[in-house]
């Protein structure tokens, strides 16, 4: 029993750790190097340089490494060598926004305007059109371009996004909701269907209460933090396999006492399922609010 707990326990750990961060790839690689982003903001481009070239070394496919890098090049006046770090890290994730904003900064630099503006378009694409910068630059691209009305549009979006983020808010851009039903919950919803049969087999065979309630607290509170919004229907979906798993899957004790004590522990980690999902959601919002 104590075995299947641990490896249960452990399973949950490992699928959080790997699966339920909801941060995107950029957003980790940032947390991974932020001593060598605070030396960039701080102007020491030559240990920043050091930093990123060996992270970079250690881990090739570092796309905000190389992004990084490719700053402090251009500052130092290397934008070839600038240009190739940002085609580099481009090649490894070209969701990254402030890749393609640094490469038309570079471009434009250059006079290549037409090359300029195609980059700032995708920095904008990329940046979900919340990045004032990315209008900004493709503004003074359109200007160079001949098209002035256009410009114009991307200099006052520009300066109505800088403004907005000023007081914590993006008027006329509200996020777009993911699908409510998708992949990523239907691997979910595998993953707590697997659980449930375990659970429900501690709660058959435990001779005491603490076993299945502390296993279904566990994953009850996985389940909130790996879905915040959608923890809900997993919620009902463990505590609907449980009970139907119990009395439609399993034989019913002759011995009163130990019927009890087994819908002691069924319907206790049907309660513990909703209130820990609960909490986990919560935990997790706080850490993206965070």
């Amino acid at each position: 029993m104590e075995l299947l707990i641990t490896f249960a326990i452990i399973s949950y750990i490992i699928y959080l750790r790997y699966y339920a961060d909801l941060r995107t790839s950029a957003d980790k690689e940032r947390s991974l190097l932020q001593p060598g982003i605070d030396l960039y903001n701080t102007n020491q481009l030559d240990q920043a340089m050091q930093y990123f070239s060996r992270r970079i070394e250690e881990q090739p496919r570092l796309s905000v490494a190389y992004l990084y890098r490719a700053r402090c090049l251009r500052e130092l006046g290397d934008s070839d060598a600038a240009l190739a770090d940002l085609q580099t890290g481009a090649s490894y994730d070209n969701s990254v926004s402030d890749i393609h904003l640094e490469t038309g900064r570079i471009l434009y630099d250059r006079r290549a305007f037409d090359a300029a503006f195609s980059a700032f378009d995708q920095a904008v694409f990329h940046a979900k059109g919340q990045d004032p910068m990315a209008y900004y630059w493709r503004g003074l691209a359109r200007q160079q371009l001949g098209q002035i009305e256009e410009a114009q549009l991307d200099a006052d979006r520009a300066t109505t996004l800088e403004q907005a983020q000023s007081l914590g808010d993006v008027p006329g851009q509200q996020p777009r909701p993911s699908a409510f039903l998708d992949r990523r919950l239907g691997v979910n919803a595998l993953f707590v269907l697997m659980h449930s049969v375990v659970l429900l087999y501690v709660v058959k065979q435990s001779p005491v209460i603490h076993w299945p309630y502390l296993m279904a607290s566990i994953s009850a509170a996985a389940i909130g933090f790996a879905e915040p919004r959608r923890g809900w229907l997993l919620a009902l979906l463990q505590a609907g396999a449980l009970l139907v798993g119990y009395y439609g899957f399993t034989d019913q004790p002759a011995q009163s006492g130990q019927k009890e004590l087994e819908a002691f522990n069924l319907f206790g980690s049907v309660g513990l399922t909703f209130v820990g999902s609960f909490i986990g959601s919560i935990l997790k919002r706080s850490m993206i609010s965070h």
